[in-house]
């Protein structure tokens, strides 16, 4: 299985590249985390459409961060990518829009839509809130005492 981050932008600051390298290092799967190049008005979310399904597999099982995605406890995050591991036996794929958040397109190709709330976050600390939960999930899965 292998786990890749979608995200729409380029993360520029090296405090936050930092922080995610530490927690993907720390990864069981193979990780890899793909930019995409994003554009500045809102009808440019359509080039960022393509530029986002073009890195998808068929086979993926896609994730996509929404804000009318479910909202999960890292525990039910946790038995939610337990699952996906056991039962679709597919490389997971998380996708994070840009400003604009992502098409219908990307939305339908996602199998499942993912909040971490209500509120609007940057989509570069995003990436490294959802690094830290797949990390965070992989140690309550395992019994570890990280998630106290």
């Amino acid at each position: 299985m292998k786990i890749t981050v979608i995200g729409v932008g380029k993360i520029k600051q090296n405090y936050l590249l930092q922080a995610m390298q530490d927690y993907i290092k720390q990864m069981p799967y193979p990780f890899e985390m793909i930019e995409v190049q994003d554009e500045k008005h809102k009808e440019g979310m359509v080039i960022e459409e393509k530029r986002i399904l073009e890195k998808v597999k068929d086979q993926d099982y896609c994730i996509g961060l929404a804000i009318k995605g479910d909202a999960l406890s890292s525990e039910a995050f946790a038995q939610k990518f337990d699952h996906i591991m056991t039962y679709q036996q597919k490389d997971i794929t998380f996708i994070i829009g840009g400003s604009y958040g992502f098409t219908k397109a990307v939305e339908d190709r996602c199998q499942y839509l993912l909040s971490f709330s209500k509120m609007t976050f940057p989509h570069q600390l995003m990436r490294v809130i959802l690094v830290e939960q797949i990390y965070r999930a992989f140690q309550i899965l395992k019994g570890h005492p990280y998630h106290k």
